[in-house]
């Protein structure tokens, strides 16, 4: 898992490593801290598809399946995530390997954000994040 010092809302966070061989799945979180996500984007390899839900003061919301999963064991990827405070909410541009972006929208209200959380079958490039 990593963690960033913190980082602001209307800004971009870049995470790049690779997935691992014989990878079922792996998780990138990002928010406020462990309580309170904007996303929790989860792309499943075993079943093809990418879900992703948000948590707000530890209650996780309601899982969405956003894509099928463009992501291959072995691959070298870059995974960027657009971050944009609106009224209450927080809407999250993700953009994949492939270029192909999709949006998601977070109950989780914008803030001064310290939280990025990489679990799984991947492995995380070292100072890469940004």
């Amino acid at each position: 898992m990593t963690q960033l010092e913190r980082f602001l809302v209307d800004e971009s966070i870049i995470v790049k490593g690779k997935v691992a061989a014989k990878a079922k799945s792996f998780a990138i979180s990002l928010g406020q801290d462990a309580s309170n996500l904007y996303i929790c984007f989860k792309p499943d390899l075993a079943n093809g598809i990418i879900k992703c839900h948000y948590k707000k003061d530890g209650k996780c919301g309601p899982e969405r399946t956003c894509l099928s999963c463009p992501f291959h064991e072995g691959q070298e990827v870059q995974i960027t995530f657009f971050l944009e405070g609106r009224d209450n909410n927080t809407i999250v541009t993700v953009e994949l390997p492939d270029h192909t972006q999709f949006r998601f929208s977070s109950p989780v209200r914008r803030h001064v954000n310290k939280y990025v959380a990489v679990d799984g079958d991947f492995q995380q490039y070292p100072d890469r994040t940004q």
